[in-house]
């Protein structure tokens, strides 16, 4: 019998994409908290944010077989797969607002939430004060293409766009700053 939590992340998205349920519960267990503190940060509503939590895994699950080793880390594959979910529910959500009375949403908030265990909001916080400290690292024009990409759902021809900057420029202000990013978390991991 395979005993999945003391296996590596690459060694669990291998038996994920073999259907093995169990796997799934051990990388839930290890991502979902840095998965949900990320869409909590980007989607600032808890309820939509737990919601986006579970597609990403069930995300995961579908997609297991794509992930490919020598293109990078399990935890930048998770993390990007978790990303472009987030980015769609946002794009998703600024088209219909703008087809919808916003005023209608407002409800939602009355809605109580589920209270989530002390030391998982913890954790959450721990792994959001980290990315906040690391994008705090950027240069602004690096930092704020990244909010608007990772945290605004923005395409880089918006934010061209928006910013009033060549698209060339924003691709490079990407670029370096994700590389910068990269850097710091990793010392961050080994520290």
């Amino acid at each position: 019998m395979v005993e999945y939590q003391e296996l590596e992340d690459h060694q669990l998205i291998h038996w994920i994409a073999l259907a093995e349920k169990e796997a799934l519960e051990a990388l839930y267990g290890r991502y979902s908290s840095s998965v949900f503190s990320l869409a909590m940060y980007m989607l600032k509503q808890e309820a939509l944010a737990e919601e986006v939590t579970q597609d990403i895994f069930l995300n995961i699950w579908l997609k297991a077989s794509s992930y490919k080793s020598d293109r990078g880390a399990p935890r930048a594959w998770i993390m990007s797969v978790a990303h472009h979910k987030i980015v769609d529910v946002i794009r998703s959500r600024r088209r219909t607002l703008t087809v919808t009375d916003p005023s209608l949403y407002e409800t939602l908030d009355l809605i109580p939430s589920s209270e989530v265990p002390v030391d998982e909001q913890v954790v959450r916080n721990l792994e959001r004060e980290r990315i906040l400290k690391a994008l705090s690292t950027l240069p602004q024009p690096q930092r704020q293409v990244i909010m608007l990409a990772y945290f605004g759902g923005y395409s880089q021809s918006e934010m061209a766009e928006m910013l009033q900057q060549p698209l060339g420029t924003v691709k490079t202000r990407v670029r370096l700053a994700m590389q910068k990013l990269r850097g710091v978390l990793e010392r961050d991991v080994h520290d």
